[in-house]
């Protein structure tokens, strides 16, 4: 049977399956993020679900903070029409988020849980009667203690030391580090959202930080959210009847990562309540999963599911959900699942032939692009003129342009002091008759986060308070120029402060979670300008980033989340993952949400002992020899690839890259887009255009 348990907090939602798959997305909870797009979330997970489910029995639990037993029935119906939406099997129980972690190990039903995360909840149970509820009633009502609670406090402190009315305070100056602005300001920007909540709550790492390091400000407010997460405690103690011996499971983001806040709380809670033990739950959605062996087997395949006994409290609903419907059979021309073209050392010959059917996904095939790759010539005009020109000739209308001073293409720096130079750029592209979809920087943005050494001294020469400056600079010019010229998403590579973090040191808590912290704090101001534009940050995992990985990816996108400003989504390139050894065709499924753009370019690895010969080669950190090739010139399995697309309903732009060191560029773009063309299934007469030969 396949089992699955999903955390969703008030900031990220975390999945995890029974045969070992974790992945996070966003928060699904309307409080945080709005009903639409909690919805579109919680549908593309439960699709993802139903894939991994592969016709197998299923049962899973939701765990949510959006739940409570009074409003349970419409929640319950809300799920299980998305879960019918998307094809999910089986039953799944929903509840709130503190349920799983009652009735799993080690409290098995009688104890407290207390949930100090982006909001705060307490939930008690003694060995006879119903479960207690206490607080949980979305950051209006209670949320005492929590990071909501600890950021408000935070910036109002900030606030206040800012404009006389009570004394100086380190949070003036970290709020202000982390918006870019004096914290009168971030309060105001912040009240103008429609949902403050995330971004609130990301503050309270801010507070902890300074109680941390003495400020007295911040330890006051330390200190009265650990009397209200006691008062908490005591409280569902009492009204559960608990006495004698009892456990404690506590746990959310605050607890989480700040190990002083955990161990004094757990301290008082032992030494002033006598509690017997106090268990950190550092693994939340591997408690939903315990939690569903605790709920009891679900009943016979088809029959009447057994109801827990916590269901009759409406503590936790049961759902049994129909069948997915039988899809008819519809082929895809040229679309196959089979291994791609192998490696070769020339350019392709003929078009692949096409390859075994698979069944038709509804919607609009992705378009082609190109990224517009760097320029030669007397001056970045004409330059960017003849890379116009040459992604004309190549059949394709979207581009992503480049604005890194090593490209050649954009010279920043006139283009934001010279309103005529502005105008001549708008006038070029239009004229064109191509579509810019993306504006792009991963030279000069890098150096905001580093490295600061002289390796980029080639990209801009300095301290490293010269290179941040030259780095924050390009990254809002880039931003602007995407809105001036009517784009509506930018990519921008930001760096990695220290890439040794990857590595465990014995007696150090240092870890990548640190560089995380770090992209998220230099992010702010280019989040903050990208939604001032309503432009949407795409970010690439890549080696040389803070996202290298799926996990590292998901760590970012819900720091992102937390930090405030312009939605952040993925432009993945499944040729990143293969250099270091992930599957590429894994790593464009099971996101929650479909990519907003896809990088296609190829890969070849060195299979030998030694150094290999010829040009282009080189390797991430300790990892084997590989070099980019053209798409359909290496070992990706593109038909596989654009099949698991297909299946996670991308319908973006898949933008040729070129990086291949034994082609031209212009032959290399022109041979990786007949590779995908012979892949892709025809566009529909709505996609097709006026007689343009391109078929994207």
């Amino acid at each position: 049977m396949f089992r699955w348990g999903v955390d969703a907090g008030g900031t990220s939602t975390t999945v995890l399956t029974s045969d070992g798959h974790r992945w996070t997305c966003g928060s699904v909870n309307p409080g945080s993020v709005g009903a639409d797009t909690a919805g579109d979330r919680l549908r593309g997970l439960f699709r993802e679900l139903a894939r991994r489910a592969a016709g197998r029995d299923a049962v899973g639990w939701l765990a949510t903070a959006a739940y409570e037993p009074s409003g349970g029935a419409r929640v319950a119906e809300q799920v299980a029409r998305l879960a019918g939406d998307a094809g999910l099997p089986g039953r799944l129980a929903v509840s709130n988020d503190t349920v799983p972690w009652l009735l799993a190990p080690p409290l098995h039903g009688r104890g407290v849980v207390a949930v100090c995360g982006t909001g705060s909840g307490f939930l008690a149970r003694a060995e006879h009667g119903g479960p207690v509820r206490v607080g949980g009633c979305e950051y209006l009502g209670s949320d005492e203690g929590s990071a909501f609670d600890l950021g408000l406090a935070g910036l109002r402190a900030a606030v206040r030391a800012a404009d006389g009315r009570a004394g100086p305070t380190a949070l003036t100056g970290l709020l202000a580090g982390r918006f870019g602005m004096p914290a009168p300001e971030a309060a105001r920007s912040l009240a103008g959202r429609a949902f403050p909540k995330a971004a609130v709550a990301a503050l309270a790492p801010l507070v902890c930080r300074a109680w941390r390091d003495g400020d007295a400000t911040a330890g006051a407010l330390v200190r009265a959210a650990l009397d209200e997460l006691l008062l908490g405690v005591r409280t569902a103690r009492d009204r559960a009847g608990l006495d004698g011996g009892w456990s404690m499971a506590a746990g959310g983001g605050v607890l989480r990562n700040c190990p002083g806040l955990f161990r004094e709380f757990a301290g008082r809670v032992r030494t002033g309540l006598g509690a017997r033990e106090v268990v950190l739950v550092d693994d939340p959605a591997r408690t939903v999963l315990a939690g569903l062996t605790a709920l009891g087997p679900p009943g016979p395949p088809g029959g009447r599911p057994r109801p827990p006994e916590w269901q009759h409290s409406g503590e936790t609903r049961l759902i049994e959900l129909p069948p997915p419907p039988r899809a008819r059979p519809a082929a895809r021309p040229g679309l196959e699942t089979g291994p791609g073209p192998g490696p070769e050392p020339e350019p392709p010959g003929p078009e692949p032939g096409p390859g075994p059917e698979v069944e038709a996904v509804p919607g609009p095939v992705p378009r082609l692009g190109v990224c517009l790759g760097p320029g030669a010539g007397p001056g970045p005009e004409r330059a960017l003129g003849r890379a116009l020109a040459g992604a004309r000739r190549l059949g394709v209308r979207t581009v992503d342009l480049p604005t890194d001073s090593t490209a050649g293409l954009v010279d920043l720096a006139r283009w934001a002091g010279d309103r005529d130079h502005r105008a001549a750029l708008r006038a070029l592209v239009r004229g064109s008759g191509l579509e810019v979809g993306c504006v792009s920087n991963s030279h000069d943005a890098l150096l905001l986060l580093g490295p600061h050494g002289p390796h980029t001294d080639p990209v801009c020469p300095g301290t490293g308070r010269q290179k941040r400056a030259h780095a924050l600079r390009a990254a809002l010019d880039t931003v602007r120029l995407a809105a001036d010229l009517g784009t509506g998403q930018v990519r921008l590579m930001l760096g990695v402060p220290d890439f040794g973090r990857w590595m465990s040191w014995w007696g150090s808590g240092v870890s990548w979670a640190d560089n995380v912290a770090a992209w998220a704090e230099a992010a702010r101001p280019v989040l903050a300008e990208a939604a001032r534009h309503r432009i949407t940050l795409l970010l690439e995992p890549h080696p040389k980033q803070v996202a290298y990985d799926r996990p590292s990816t998901e760590a970012v996108l819900a720091a992102a989340a937390g930090a405030g400003g312009a939605p952040v989504r993925l432009c993945l390139d499944p040729a990143n993952f293969a250099a270091v050894g992930h599957d590429p065709v894994e790593a464009v499924r099971g996101w929650g949400t479909a990519p907003a753009a896809v990088h296609a370019k190829d890969v070849q690895r060195w299979p030998g002992p030694g150094a290999p010969d010829g040009p282009g080669w080189t390797r991430y950190g300790p990892g084997p020899p590989f070099r980019f090739r053209a798409a359909g010139s290496g070992e990706l399995p593109w038909r596989a690839i654009l099949a698991a697309l297909a299946e996670e309903r991308f319908t973006g732009v898949l933008y040729v890259e070129h990086q291949d060191a034994l082609l031209p560029a212009g032959r290399g773009m022109a041979a990786a887009l007949r590779t995908l063309r012979a892949l892709l299934p025809p566009p529909p007469p709505s996609q097709s255009g006026d007689g343009d030969r391109s078929r994207c």
